[in-house]
């Protein structure tokens, strides 16, 4: 009787044998392409918490802030400055399983490296910005702390650099001081920048009054076309003469960030008793030589180090409050919203003397007292 169409086909005690190379090559394939674009670099950088600082303690054995030539007094509690540790960026790179780790971080930030650095931007030329902005703001939180106090001192543009193959090359020095324009005496402040800026677009022959290790010059310069503007080669700032002298001892730390904090430091040491009353606050804020707070970058990861640091307060810039808001960590501390350096002093007293009901508080970006 033979076998029906439908019924089912005799089995040997064989099992047929399985083919699985051409499965098994295509996976090796696909986990090393993975692997390989894993190890890719990728044009970005990641900005992560980073170390606290309390600037009324000591570094390595030496105060941090060093005030000689007046009165100080001794200050304890804690004033936290806050950074921002940066992985990749120029002549750094990064691969994109590094970053693609940060994306999913709560407390870590990735940004194309561009957004920050031009392409021909160098390591070197990210290390001499960050040491001249941190330089910058020592000396500006250092005038703003002395205005705060009322302590008068004196402010001077000074020439910070001077182009090659400009027409003040040979003839002004970095570190002059500018004190007059076509014999006109000029102050101190930004607006005497700016008519020197303004008096060169507008004149054939410039004549510079300078001072120079205690020595008055004029010279006479012409200005010349430089990237399509009017210009005598030479990059000014602000520098001050203080009635005594405030030395930071900070290395490996940049930017302008700390200045807010720097200041409120410098009032402590000017000034009786403890500022913090022993408190633990912590915060961050560029600051001009007026006492105005700026926004910062990076806030986003302040917080998140602020807290870790157990820190009690954070002082944030106004225009930071809507990233610091929504920053890990933020419902642990008590945000402080400040605008300038007498809102940041104020609250900072009214924190050591236990008057926290109505600090100003952000709230969603905007103050709220």
């Amino acid at each position: 009787m033979s076998e029906s169409a439908g019924s089912r086909p005799e089995i040997s005690g064989k099992r047929p044998r399985r083919r699985h190379d051409g499965a098994v090559v295509s996976g090796i394939l696909t986990y090393a392409l993975v692997i390989v674009a894993a190890l890719i670099p990728v044009p970005y950088l990641i900005q992560m918490p980073g170390p606290v600082v309390n600037t009324l303690d000591e570094v390595d054995g030496t105060e941090l802030i060093t005030i000689s030539g007046t009165e100080t007094y001794e200050a304890d509690g804690e004033l936290n400055l806050l950074t921002v540790a940066v992985a990749g960026g120029p002549e750094r790179s990064l691969n994109a399983s590094q970053v693609l780790r940060s994306v999913v971080a709560p407390s870590d930030t990735v940004v194309p490296t561009e957004a920050y650095y031009p392409l021909t931007t160098t390591r070197d030329d990210v290390t001499g910005q960050n040491s001249a902005e941190m330089a910058s703001s020592q000396a500006t939180a250092t005038a703003a702390a002395l205005g705060e106090l009322g302590i008068e001192y004196d402010s001077v543009i000074a020439v910070s650099e001077v182009v090659a193959g400009s027409p003040a090359d040979g003839q002004v020095q970095a570190r002059d001081h500018i004190v007059s324009v076509n014999g006109e005496p000029i102050g101190g402040d930004e607006a005497a920048a700016q008519t020197v800026a303004d008096t060169v677009r507008g004149a054939d022959t410039v004549i510079l009054g300078l001072q120079r290790e205690g020595e008055h010059l004029e010279v006479e310069l012409e200005p010349a076309d430089i990237h399509g503007q009017q210009m005598i080669g030479v990059t000014m700032s602000q520098a001050y003469d203080f009635p005594f002298e405030v030395t930071f001892n900070v290395d490996g730390i940049g930017g302008p960030s700390a200045g807010t904090i720097f200041a409120l430091a410098i009032i402590d040491e000017l000034t009786p008793g403890n500022l913090t009353g022993g408190k633990a606050i912590s915060g961050t804020g560029a600051i001009t030589p007026e006492g105005a707070v700026m926004p910062i970058g990076g806030a986003r990861q302040k917080v998140v180090a602020a807290a870790d640091a157990d820190s009690e307060y954070f002082l944030s810039p106004a225009g930071n409050c809507a990233e610091v808001l929504e920053a890990q960590g933020s419902s642990e501390l008590t945000v402080v919203s400040i605008d300038t350096l007498s809102d940041a002093h104020a609250a900072v007293q009214d924190i050591a003397a236990d008057r926290t009901d109505e600090l100003p508080s952000c709230t969603g970006g905007d103050e709220q007292r």
